[in-house]
């Protein structure tokens, strides 16, 4: 590739290494590259092998200045070369295992971790786990009691109240609840869209 030997080449002039000598060095790296895309392979040389080989010349070389910046570019034009990811939305469709202590505290954590969220519940018939890393003391007095008020008037898939400190969002899972409190600015929609993507493992949604 080109343009990083030029790179290279021209780093190394101001370490005052002229041209047929920063090609030898160059020659001799590369035969000790594996084998591979040559933007990954002059980049592997410039970070490792070639850094060897000026020390020989410059036993006191350190990899800075000219040089340092010459393998940044390097790195850039081998990470435009690199396939293409298709893009995903950074997020997991969590699915909840009651039975396994490790699954409901993977949901509660990743829960907890949305912006605005102050606490997080999980509710079942043996179960009762919590976060409330910025919560207040009445906030799990308040989901049971929304709760039990959202189950006496019907059969829910969502719902959520607002009190003057927080909002409650609750999402039901067959006999399990989750629950989580935000600020009051917090976004419904996006709350809403967050739990109705949980399910229970093995179960529908």
């Amino acid at each position: 590739m080109q343009e990083a030997e030029q790179l290279i080449i021209e780093a190394l002039s101001t370490y005052g290494i002229p041209p047929a000598a920063a090609k030898n060095l160059i020659r001799r790296a590369m035969a000790r590259v594996a084998p591979g895309e040559a933007s990954e392979r002059w980049l592997q040389l410039a970070r490792g092998p070639l850094v060897e080989e000026i020390r020989q010349v410059i036993p006191v070389f350190q990899v800075n200045g000219p040089y340092a910046e010459a393998v940044a570019k390097i790195e850039q034009l081998a990470r435009a070369r690199r396939p293409k990811t298709p893009p995903t939305s950074g997020r997991e469709n969590l699915q909840l295992d009651p039975n396994d202590p490790r699954s409901r505290q993977d949901l509660l954590r990743h829960l907890a971790r949305e912006e605005g969220v102050v606490g997080v519940m999980l509710l079942g018939p043996t179960i009762s786990e919590a976060r409330f890393p910025g919560g207040s003391a009445n906030l799990p007095r308040l989901l049971f009691a929304a709760h039990r008020l959202a189950l006496s008037r019907r059969g829910y898939r969502f719902a959520y109240l607002v009190t003057r400190e927080a909002q409650i969002f609750l999402r039901p899972l067959e006999a399990f609840l989750v629950a989580v409190i935000t600020r009051p600015e917090v976004n419904l929609g996006k709350i809403r869209k967050r739990l109705t993507e949980l399910s229970l493992k093995g179960g529908p949604r």
